[in-house]
């Protein structure tokens, strides 16, 4: 689960690496990529300076690299390019190693071919590396290491034959889960590129989501009135619906109706209103056996509907 959660890890460093704009990009070409992966890294001195953007199978059959440079760094143009790998069982990347005096330009710009491509061989590493731990160590050191582990095993025969057991019980289930862990692991990287492509909105969520939390916690206290005076409205609301709640549905059964009658008498109400538009501008001037109504109306001449046009 460690080594898993660890190749996951570098995954996602090498992913969300991958996505700055800019830089340098530059190419070269390998007799034989191996198991280098588009996303992985370029060093200069074991420093992170750049990312493998593209790999592709040139006519001739060798691996055409594309780099892509981090564009403040200077990288002399006659360097040479090393294909790696970080340990015995790490991935692979490429390593630019200047020849000569590397504060001297030229340096490298965009569109430029190394010339020199390299393959060191891993087991040369991984010696360097036994190299570099062992060389400290001294025959003293070695006779109480050995002495150590003599008393500590000493007597503990089953406990060691049972711990073996069990390691090799481990193995067997690691070695019968082959296709699922690689399963895993590419469902890993297809996830880490799917990271890769939304790290610019990754990023502006985390912002955003920073900028909530402390626009929240820098109102913490009204926040918290607010929320509790919303309550009691809500509980008063309650209280006041429930006490009237039958008048209410009695009223709008009620308004119901009318509008439904309305709807059904469009033609009635249209004449209502234009008799009384009309009834405005002609107010009988008698009613018979009632009373008689005078009464003057003054307009101006051309705003008076009653003049006709000679």
């Amino acid at each position: 689960m460690s080594l898993t959660l660890l190749l996951a890890t570098a995954a996602l460093s090498a992913s969300l690496g991958a996505c700055g704009g800019g830089g340098t990009t530059v190419t070269v070409t390998f007799d034989d990529a191996g198991d280098l992966q588009r996303r992985g890294s370029v060093q200069v001195a074991d420093v992170r300076v750049g990312t493998i953007a593209k790999i592709a199978l040139t006519k001739d059959f060798k691996a055409h690299v594309t780099m892509k440079l981090d564009s403040e760094r200077r990288i002399p143009r006659n360097s040479v390019a090393v294909l790696r790998t970080t340990s015995l069982l790490g991935e692979k990347f490429v390593e630019l190693r200047p020849e000569g005096d590397p504060a001297q330009a030229p340096y490298l710009r965009d569109g430029d071919v190394i010339a020199v491509a390299e393959e060191a061989p891993e087991l040369e590493f991984v010696a360097e590396q036994a190299i570099s731990v062992l060389g400290g160590v001294v025959a003293g050191d070695v006779a109480t290491l050995v002495e150590t582990g003599a008393v500590g095993f000493g007597g503990r025969r089953d406990e060691l034959r049972s711990l073996v057991e069990d390691l090799a019980t481990f193995s067997s289930a690691l070695a019968a889960r082959t296709t699922s862990i690689t399963r895993i692991i590419d469902n890993f990287d297809v996830t880490t590129a799917t990271l890769a492509d939304g790290a610019p909105a990754i990023g502006t969520l985390l912002t955003n989501l920073a900028e909530t939390t402390r626009v929240l916690a820098d109102n913490r206290d009204r926040t918290v009135r607010a929320l509790g005076q919303l309550t009691r409205l809500a509980a008063v609301q309650n209280d006041v619906f429930d006490r009237y709640r039958a008048d209410i549905e009695r009223q709008i059964k009620q308004v119901d109706r009318i509008v439904g009658a309305v709807a059904g008498q469009t033609k009635e109400v249209g004449l209502l209103v234009d008799w009384l538009a009309r009834f405005v501008t002609a107010i009988p001037l008698v009613i018979p056996d009632d009373f008689t109504q005078v009464y003057m109306w003054l307009v101006p001449a051309e705003q008076d509907p009653r003049v006709g046009t000679p």
